[in-house]
């Protein structure tokens, strides 16, 4: 079975590095890499996606307040070059951090402890709010 999957990081060098590590694991499908996560999020209501790879510091927002404001019932994995972020990362009850550049092993790590809970069917919920609040949450100016 391969498990969709969606890449959200403003960089887009590191946008393509993730997607190509996604696009080369076996168990993988890459169903969108965005560098807008407004767009990104409604791709994940869109669409039925497996693991969310979202950078923590992005140009507008940071992952911590959309994770504040959104509702993701997918598996998520928190990025950043900064690894003092890990810990908040955890206390949100993420699935998994990994430091850029992501080595390819740590990767499948992280991918094979998520795809056990996906199929045991303990990946958490993020606190959430109704989509359609999403926008009004956050200054698009």
């Amino acid at each position: 079975m391969k498990y969709s999957t969606i890449v959200i990081d403003d960089s887009s060098i590191q946008r393509l590095a993730t997607s190509v590590l996604v696009k080369n694991h076996p168990n993988l499908e890459l169903i969108g890499s965005y560098g807008n996560p407004y767009e990104a999020i409604k791709a994940i209501y869109d669409q039925k996606v497996d693991i969310v790879f979202l950078d923590v510091l992005m140009e507008n927002v940071d992952a911590f307040e959309l994770l504040d404001n959104i509702e993701i019932n997918s598996a998520i994995v928190l990025n950043s070059t900064w690894e003092n972020f890990a810990e908040k990362a955890f206390d949100y009850g993420i699935n998994d951090f990994l430091l850029k550049p992501m080595p390819k092993k740590r990767f499948d790590i992280a991918i094979d402890k998520i795809i056990k809970q996906i199929e045991q069917k303990k990946v958490k919920q993020i606190k959430t709010f109704p989509f359609s609040e999403l926008l009004s949450n956050f200054n698009l100016n």
